[in-house]
């Protein structure tokens, strides 16, 4: 699985065979975003067969999917071409027709969504 965070200055990426991927600013998380938007242990990112899930972990900037921040500690689906935000700012969307398991390789791209028109 191959995740990347875009933000307005520097890409991160994250690049594991692991079903299950925390996301946060402590050394601790698997993939370390040493931004202060990002909580200590932000998120969990978990992938089981063909679906992708995500569950905030209590984090102050919050997950939202869709346009509806999600409560913490429960696991929500992330369908193709749910949007997902991650502490207000950075963005990502699964491709439409994504198979997460065949591909083995998904790049979840996030990116600062204020410089998103809509």
């Amino acid at each position: 699985m191959k995740l990347r965070i875009k933000g307005k200055d520097n890409i991160y990426s994250y690049d594991s065979d692991v079903d299950t991927i925390n996301i946060g600013r402590s050394s601790d998380n698997d993939f370390v975003i040493p931004l202060d938007d990002f909580s200590r242990k932000h998120c969990q990112v978990t992938f089981k067969g063909n679906y992708a899930f995500i569950m905030d972990c209590g984090s102050k900037n919050g997950v939202a999917i869709d346009g509806k921040k999600i409560e913490p500690n429960r696991q929500y689906p992330i369908y193709a071409n749910s949007q997902v935000i991650l502490a207000n700012l950075f963005e990502f969307i699964l491709p439409d027709g994504t198979s997460i398991k065949e591909k083995n390789q998904v790049e979840l791209l996030l990116e600062d969504s204020k410089k998103r028109t809509r």
